[in-house]
């Protein structure tokens, strides 16, 4: 493991998380409920997005041994999704804050921690491509597994306690604060994006 390696774990997996930029969201998607049970979805949702993000990390280098696919040529093709979604949330077009508002407006017994929250908005394709990225950096090495089980970790709890303050946090920062902070976030997640391509070009010896 690099010196970079942790807090490249952390910002990457926070950047495509984007729980400051999904903050509309989890105001949309928790209004009407009972605090209890706004407590449990957020809880449960969670819950479940951390259980999906310890089996791609531990069973996602076993995965890409099984299909044939190297370190360097999933950090390209990682890199190169990574980018697609700093783009998307440079130009604001995440599907994930474009719900049809009959979709999103939950009911009493409607439960949406699994869907929506969990899966995709907390645990989408872009965070299960950056955990089977970074799993396959360290191939065979148990305490990195560790750390990224644990940056992961640290990633889903800031996105708990976003979800349990997005309504008091949506006053303060405001649409226009927060659509500022999910362009930043494109942009810092699009440089390091590149940088994950030049990473496995070296690794497979086209860049030296």
């Amino acid at each position: 493991m690099s010196e970079h390696f942790i807090p490249s774990v952390f910002f990457t997996l926070f950047l495509v998380v984007d729980p400051l930029g999904l903050i509309p969201v989890f105001v949309m998607y928790l209004q009407g409920y009972s605090a209890s049970f706004r407590r449990r979805i957020i809880i449960k949702a969670t819950v479940i997005a951390f259980a999906v993000s310890v089996f791609f990390v531990v069973l996602g280098d076993y995965f890409l041994k099984f299909i044939g696919v190297s370190a360097a040529s999933f950090l390209i093709a990682g890199g190169a999704l990574l980018f697609l979604i700093a783009i998307d949330m440079l130009f604001a077009r995440d599907d994930r804050t474009r719900r049809p508002a009959a979709d999103a407006a939950p009911g009493v017994e409607e439960d949406v921690s699994v869907f929506p929250l969990a899966i995709p908005m907390i645990s989408g394709p872009g965070t299960i491509a950056a955990l089977l990225m970074f799993s396959a950096q360290v191939r065979g090495d148990a305490r990195g597994t560790l750390v990224i089980i644990a940056l992961a970790a640290a990633v889903l709890a800031i996105t708990m306690a976003v979800m349990f303050l997005s309504a008091h946090l949506k006053r303060l920062i405001g649409e226009t604060g927060i659509s500022v902070i999910q362009r930043l976030m494109g942009l810092i997640l699009s440089a390091m994006a590149v940088q994950f391509i030049v990473n496995g070009l070296k690794g497979i010896g086209i860049v030296r």
